[in-house]
């Protein structure tokens, strides 16, 4: 199966003539087409092929439909919304793992993906803030910018076709590289929206060097994440959400300055095991603090001073 310009097709089967069967899987030109963007090489084409990519990510926000699928390759400079009533879109960044798509020699701009602040960026705007459910975001180099998220998920309290509701995004094989004392990777909730997102999917990502490499606005709460094998190094912060229901499982958390994990403010009954913990297992200076009825039993520790640890395995929730 493949995606293209003009819908998903299915391509095999008894060929006709000297040609493959070809089989559309969708009836109409509006399900499932890929567009692309090249901040690089790209013209201000049509989008519909890597020949005639558009140059922004705007304008490919501009067109694409629910169900689409964008591909890009370059540096994306761009604080951005998705748009209204569109869902289930996938971003991908093109290249083997995210890294810098700015990188010497020029032709080192050809298969990465980055998406950075633009030179002047508006305080306290996303890069981009995810406003419909069940986007997903892969293999993307994320630049944050003083006092901006790289994404911000958020959820309003309308109903119908007013609803804004980021739930059921995935975030996967995506990079977070901290360029400032106050920026955020993934952010929960904002002043504006005050509901809570439900199913996040956080996977297999790095966040390196963040003020907060996962955090919430004070009204940012979340149900059911999954917060599964990650890597955070050298953040100042590394999770402080508060959750219920969250599945934290499998990730590094490695150096860290003032908050390894802090979850609470939420309703709590979050099961964090499989974790590899750096540091002191305890409350102290806010370093480990479980949420209410959290489950912490079977993370690797090497902090055997403390009572919750028994043969470098956490038996208990962190305490003072």
């Amino acid at each position: 199966m493949t995606t293209v310009a003009d819908g998903l097709f299915q391509y095999g089967g008894m060929p006709v003539g000297n040609s493959l069967l070809t089989n559309k899987i969708f009836s109409t030109p509006t399900k499932g087409r890929a567009w692309f963007v090249d901040t690089a090489y790209g013209g201000n084409g049509n989008g519909k092929s890597p020949k005639t990519a558009f140059s922004t990510m705007q304008n490919a926000f501009n067109h694409v439909a629910s169900g689409d699928i964008v591909y890009f390759v370059g540096k994306v400079t761009e604080q951005l919304v998705t748009p209204v009533e569109v869902f289930d879109v996938t971003v991908v960044g093109c290249g083997n793992r995210p890294r810098h798509a700015d990188a010497t020699p020029t032709s080192g701009n050809y298969a990465a993906a980055t998406w950075a602040a633009p030179a002047s960026p508006v305080a306290a705007k996303a890069l981009c803030r995810v406003i419909q459910q069940g986007w997903r975001l892969v293999n993307i180099l994320w630049a944050g910018s003083a006092g901006c998220a790289s994404i911000e998920l958020v959820r309003n309290a309308e109903s119908g076709d007013d609803e804004r509701d980021a739930s059921h995004v995935e975030v996967t094989g995506c990079r977070f590289a901290g360029v400032a004392s106050t920026d955020t990777g993934i952010k929960f909730g904002s002043t504006s929206y005050t509901e809570i997102v439900n199913n996040a999917y956080i996977h297999d990502n790095d966040f390196q060097g963040c003020a907060t490499a996962i955090g919430e606005h004070s009204a940012g709460l979340q149900f059911r994440m999954e917060l599964i094998g990650n890597r955070f190094q050298s953040n100042t912060n590394h999770v402080t959400l508060g959750g219920y229901n969250a599945m934290i499982l499998g990730n590094h958390f490695g150096l860290w300055t003032t908050t390894s994990v802090n979850l609470t403010g939420g309703t709590g009954s979050n099961v964090v095991t499989g974790n590899y913990l750096h540091g002191d297992y305890s409350t102290a200076s806010n370093h480990y603090v479980a949420g209410t009825n959290d489950e912490w039993g079977g993370n690797w520790s090497s902090d055997e001073a403390e009572t919750e640890v028994l043969n470098a395995i956490t038996v208990a929730i962190p305490a003072a």
